[in-house]
């Protein structure tokens, strides 16, 4: 169940392989020292992914306008989270998820579909949705979400493991393959998802930073999935 902790007043088919290369990973933004939570990345404009923030991020955050924080874990704000909230007008939803460690314990279908509701409603945007680490729960959610834009599955698990790795689980796997985005396709359809993409101006920050600071290739933030394996190809 979503709770306000503080509010501000006011199926289609899988697209080809190439076309899923074609389309943007993530877009991290979050380079060293940049005073945002770890695991830090856009997944499209107005949607975000992250660890825990801290009140040191508060002020790297603060830079998005967030709307609303959604928070998958039980743990609580403290007072200064709270104080950040309500002085920049974002409200706070907590919908608790069970991590994937036990075959016998699964999110519930209801849970999950809150969540994504909640990501697909751009009256929510900008959104920030964590976990802990940003790697597990938020990345199941952000697969799920992915699988609503009609990426192919294996380029869903790909981007899981990006974010995962070295510890990433295979019940997050087999739990992002069961998922079916039938049961949302009309919600998927009416909000358009499947054309959202990352910001045109954070791809071209992060390309000047890249540039600038002239970060060896297998250093660098990348924007799309065809420079990542690019990357890999001349690192190894």
């Amino acid at each position: 169940m979503a709770v306000p902790l503080a509010q501000n007043t006011p199926n289609s088919p899988h697209v080809s392989h190439r076309a899923q290369i074609e389309r943007s990973y993530c877009q991290d933004l979050a380079p060293i020292d940049s005073g945002l939570p770890g695991n830090f990345a856009e997944v499209v404009k107005g949607v975000y992914r992250s660890s825990f923030p801290l009140a040191e991020n508060f002020e790297a955050l603060k830079e998005l306008g967030l709307r609303t924080i959604l928070t998958l874990i039980e743990e609580p704000y403290t007072t200064d989270h709270l104080k950040f909230l309500n002085d920049n007008g974002i409200s706070h939803l907590r919908i608790i998820i069970p991590p994937n460690k036990d075959p016998d314990v699964t999110m519930p279908d209801t849970d999950l579909d809150k969540i994504l509701g909640i990501l697909l409603n751009k009256a929510n945007h900008p959104v920030l949705v964590h976990c802990n680490k940003g790697k597990h729960r938020t990345g199941c959610v952000v697969a799920c979400f992915r699988r609503l834009q009609g990426w192919a599955l294996q380029d869903v698990i790909d981007e899981y493991l990006k974010y995962s790795t070295p510890k990433s689980r295979t019940l997050d796997v087999r739990f992002i393959g069961m998922f079916d985005p039938a049961r949302l396709s009309q919600l998927a359809q009416h909000s358009g998802v499947a054309s959202w993409a990352p910001s045109t101006m954070h791809l071209k920050t992060q390309s000047e930073h890249n540039e600038r600071e002239q970060i060896p290739p297998n250093r660098r933030i990348y924007a799309s999935r065809s420079e990542v394996r690019a990357s890999e190809v001349r690192a190894s």
